[in-house]
């Protein structure tokens, strides 16, 4: 059965509609906890789960990411004066601030990030890299997403897992859309390069 056009345009202006209410109310509540922050509850009760399962998936520890989760949300909150709507969602900050939080602890705790990821996820890893998807790279992709350094697998972490735009990257890297589409490109190009490298020692 087919799809009617017209209702499929008229979903997306119902959606568009509310998207842009959601929108609304999220700024209205992100200037009140400015002056109040009781108001921060419903930014807080919003977007815990999003930036925790992110955070999770970084640690691999609930208890951890539960207090990295923890220490974001004061963190925005004790800077919400300094917010300012720049066309994304409060959540792009929240993961700006959690990036940090994530690196930070690595830094103190010495250890490197161990990345966990879904056989889809490395599948479409596995295809913007141009390298054939089995489950021998897929085995190799797993281990070299963990040698390589934190920035790139945050890259790869919000553009394949967390489906960020890259317009969005930028925003929570501090860098231009280009640049976070150039970042990505060397990220995947490195990637593809091991994989070579790693299958051609192994004959």
């Amino acid at each position: 059965m087919k799809t009617c056009p017209l209702f499929v345009i008229l979903h997306s202006i119902v959606k568009c509609r509310l998207d842009k209410a959601e929108l609304d109310r999220e700024l209205k509540a992100i200037d009140l906890a400015k002056k109040d922050i009781d108001a921060f509850g419903y930014i807080y009760d919003k977007y815990f789960k999003q930036i925790f399962l992110f955070i999770l998936k970084r640690v691999s520890d609930k208890e951890l990411s539960g207090d990295l989760t923890s220490q974001v949300f004061i963190k925005a909150l004790e800077n919400i004066g300094k917010y300012e709507y720049r066309g994304f969602p409060f959540s792009s900050w929240l993961y700006r601030i959690a990036v940090n939080e994530v690196n930070q602890h690595y830094r103190k705790a010495a250890k490197h990030v161990e990345v966990e990821i879904t056989e889809n996820e490395l599948g479409v890893i596995l295809d913007d890299a141009e390298v054939e998807s089995n489950q021998d790279h897929r085995d190799l992709l797993v281990k070299i997403l963990n040698e390589l350094p934190q920035e790139m697998t945050q890259l790869i972490d919000l553009r394949f897992l967390e489906r960020k735009s890259f317009r969005e990257i930028g925003e929570i890297f501090g860098i231009t859309e280009d640049n976070a589409k150039v970042k990505l490109y060397r990220v995947l190009k490195k990637m593809k390069k091991m994989v070579t490298l790693k299958i051609g020692n192994s004959k």
